[in-house]
């Protein structure tokens, strides 16, 4: 099964972050809770967990692109 990984609330007024760094590639494993990516809002630098233990089956936005808040960044395969 494949979960999405999403870009968690900022506040209020953040509509939109900045992807600075993926701490994972394709084909890792991951546990649930695990920092999966840092990003940037205007306010601070922050990390995207893992909402699920399994393989970062595939990343959805690269370094350096911004996305949405609650858009999906990443894809985590899970066994089941």
């Amino acid at each position: 099964m494949m979960i999405e990984v999403r870009v968690p609330q900022q506040g209020l007024t953040t509509e939109t972050v900045k992807i600075v760094r993926w701490l994972k590639n394709p084909g890792d494993a991951v546990r649930e809770g695990e920092p999966l990516a840092e990003f940037e809002s205007e306010k601070a630098e922050l990390e995207i967990e893992s909402p699920a233990a399994g393989k970062l089956a595939r990343i959805l936005v690269e370094e350096g692109a911004e996305a949405d808040i609650g858009v999906p960044v990443a894809l985590i395969e899970t066994a089941g």
